[in-house]
């Protein structure tokens, strides 16, 4: 991965270029940002740059051997950790046991979330496990760092989701992230750096990285590709996820009219409509399970955007005409008291549908559930 590959965030590559260039290079460092932000990215371009046998002032040459093996995630000094899950054939699992995996998945989509990542794994993961980064993975880490780096000048440790990591590994990995062997770099790479150890965070340089702009996302795809007010969309509607925003054009299938399907999912369900609501629910489960959890990721987003009409700066919003027309009117029946319900039941479907639940029984209770949360009456009216 090259620098100049990765769209966007040109702060954050100047600052690590210039580290490089000026021999201060930090031993741990985190790289923090939102799914389907640049993280991943910019710490494999770094570690390409590092290692590089033929760099510029801003980039790695890309052509020499180091850049082609560590592009290919098959360096033998890049060691790479990430979440595993327990399956029938593996019952102590580490990265090892799955890297071929997770090169495909990577590769793929460099963008790709967690959830995509566990989604990968099908119906191996029968227990709805959600990844974990365990104690025999710090142990393994142990023993390879207490080798000799095989041919490169810096043997690179990239940990992918590290929050994901138990306390019995945090805690083994403390000294570590303080104190690595010598020519031995840390990245981690996470989400939510709030869920990693104090003690973790305090012993890594932290940088943050950029949301995605619409002009980052049309130079990505091409401006023949994505016109800026389609780009505007699928932003506001991925929350800037690169990941996302390229499996919805990849998507054979075709874009679900979100708006106005989720417009008039409200509408039934407010009127309790049963037989409209069964005629909306046959329709939804005949769309893939892709199609399915964009729509979800969808109403998440109209209920958020529902609390920001009603409590914050109208700036703030990310809609266009119809659905700000549309939430002029339904704002008033998303308040403190349903919303968090709401939410969690968006969240809990989200995860169903990735575990392979029926479609029609899941759609045709949430249904249900919606009609009894539109209906609560909130205690305290808006001023």
């Amino acid at each position: 991965m090259l620098f100049k590959e990765v769209v966007g965030n040109s702060l954050v590559k100047k600052q690590l270029t210039d580290a490089v260039k000026n021999n201060r290079i930090s031993h741990a460092q985190l790289f923090s940002g939102k799914s389907g932000s640049a993280k991943l990215a910019l710490s494999l371009a770094y570690a390409q740059f590092l290692n590089c046998e033929n760099r510029t002032a801003i980039d790695s040459c890309g052509i020499c051997s180091s850049c082609i093996k560590i592009n290919n995630l098959s360096h033998p000094d890049l060691h790479l950790v990430l979440p595993v899950l327990k399956t029938k054939t593996v019952q102590s699992p580490v990265s090892d046991h799955f890297i071929s995996q997770w090169r495909k998945f990577i590769t793929n989509n460099y963008y790709g979330s967690l959830n995509g990542w566990i989604d990968s794994f099908g119906t191996e993961n029968k227990t709805g496990q959600q990844g974990t980064i365990y104690k025999d993975e710090a142990n393994n880490i142990h023993k390879k760092l207490s080798l000799k780096n095989y041919e490169a000048k810096y043997r690179i440790v990239l940990i992918w989701m590290p929050e994901r990591m138990n306390l019995e590994t945090s805690n083994k990995l403390l000294k570590l992230f303080e104190e690595p062997p010598k020519g031995t770099v840390f990245l981690l790479v996470t989400e939510n750096a709030n869920q990693l150890l104090p003690t973790i965070t305090s012993r890594l340089q932290t940088l943050k990285i950029a949301d995605f702009t619409t002009e980052d996302i049309i130079t990505y795809f091409g401006g023949e590709t994505l016109s800026l007010e389609r780009a505007k969309h699928l932003r506001n509607l991925t929350n800037a996820d690169l990941g996302k925003i390229s499996q919805i054009l990849d998507d054979k299938e075709g874009e679900l009219d979100l708006f106005s399907d989720f417009s008039d999912w409200m509408r039934l369900t407010y009127k309790m409509d049963v037989q409209g609501i069964s005629n909306w629910v046959d329709n939804l489960s005949l769309k893939g399970r892709k199609q399915q959890n964009i729509f979800l990721s969808y109403a998440i987003k109209m209920i958020r955007e529902c609390l920001i009409y009603n409590f914050a700066s109208y700036s703030l919003l990310k809609t266009n005409k119809n659905e700000l027309a549309f939430l002029t009117k339904f704002s008033p029946f998303i308040h403190e008291e349903n919303s968090v319900f709401i939410a969690e039941k968006l969240e809990e479907s989200i995860k169903a549908i990735n575990r392979n639940a029926n479609a029609k029984i899941l759609f045709f209770e949430l249904s249900l559930q919606m009609v009894k949360f539109l209906r609560l009456k909130r205690k305290f009216a808006l001023k």
